[in-house]
């Protein structure tokens, strides 16, 4: 099988799967590396941050203190950016030598970034201590196809989760809030509604914008690799 055939084969399992309970560890990694995203935008921008939370809910929040409107609008497109980026990132790593320490490098992100910003009694603890859990018994089975698989799963799980949710909560949303589909309470403040107050663009256009940069990288990822088999090791 091709890489990407195998590429296509988790991209299509995980979004027809994407709101079972099957794929909740993978959606809340993807939710890690959204606020990491916004996270890694903030400390680049000299804001800093002073809370990373995620929830079981497959909800998460960064509190952090832009310096100034430029500030702001990165750390409001670091979310989704990033989490595309950081799926780039290692689906490329994946074939080098640095593929055994992915997920190694990951956890310990993970832990330094839950205990500095997340405090010892939270959720986010207890997720990044099972997911560093997770990559030790990975290193110690020492099989690397199946790290292969883990690699590939997380980083189109991250791609996976940027397509979705911005399609979802925020094309579609916006436009049935818009439209008077349906309205649920007060329309949630997403990524895109930030930027829409900050820029006066509105939200649906940076939802469709996350949306073609998403599917762009899904191009250049998964069909680009069109012609590299899976190596074979006898």
């Amino acid at each position: 099988m091709k890489q990407t055939g195998r590429f296509l084969i988790i991209f299509s399992s995980l979004m027809l799967l994407w709101n079972t309970f099957l794929v909740k560890p993978i959606k809340l990694f993807t939710v890690f590396m959204h606020e990491l995203g916004h996270a890694f935008m903030a400390i680049a921008t000299g804001s800093g941050i002073t809370e990373l939370k995620i929830y079981f809910n497959e909800s998460g929040h960064i509190m952090s203190l832009p310096k100034s409107w430029w500030s702001s609008f990165f750390i409001a497109n670091g979310g989704y950016l990033g989490s595309v980026l950081f799926a780039i990132l290692i689906l490329v790593l994946k074939n080098t030598r640095f593929r055994k320490y992915i997920i190694g490098v990951i956890a310990i992100i993970f832990l330094a970034f839950t205990f500095k910003y997340s405090g010892i009694v939270s959720f986010t603890m207890l997720y990044s201590v099972i997911f560093a859990v997770f990559a030790l018994i990975l290193y110690m089975i020492q099989n690397e196809t199946l790290n292969e698989w883990v690699i590939e799963i997380i980083g189109i799980g991250s791609v996976t989760y940027a397509i979705y949710d911005t399609l979802v909560d925020t094309v579609i949303i916006q436009l049935g809030y818009q439209f008077g589909f349906f309205r649920i309470g007060s329309m949630p403040v997403t990524d895109a509604v930030s930027l829409a107050r900050l820029t006066h663009i509105p939200a649906i256009v940076w939802g469709l914008i996350w949306v073609g940069i998403s599917i762009f990288a899904v191009y250049s990822v998964f069909l680009k690799n069109k012609s590299r088999p899976i190596r074979k090791r006898y």
